[in-house]
């Protein structure tokens, strides 16, 4: 994935993590392909929001984790909530 490549805000959603924190993920798409997406994660630290997946939509290949996110117990629902709005956008 090239950090290039021009992206366009789509949408966000928060998860709750325990202990009143939360966590922000915006869903964006390329200009360039329309069909890619891509999750980044905003933790309110005053930090860029960072890479979680990249994905198509719809699907035509396996969604690509970063090596943190890959196996999380949230990445599911995170993904179902990034592809919703992908759809709907």
């Amino acid at each position: 994935m090239s950090e290039v490549e021009p992206w366009v805000h789509l949408g966000d959603f928060i998860r709750n993590i325990g202990m009143r924190a939360h966590i922000s993920f915006l869903v964006e798409r390329s200009t360039d392909n329309h069909a890619r997406h891509r999750i980044r994660c905003d933790e309110g630290l005053g930090n860029e929001p960072y890479l979680v997946a990249v994905f198509t939509e719809p699907v035509t290949a396996a969604t690509e984790w970063r090596p943190t996110w890959r196996g999380d117990q949230m990445s599911p629902g995170i993904e179902a909530d990034a592809r919703a709005i992908a759809r709907w956008t």
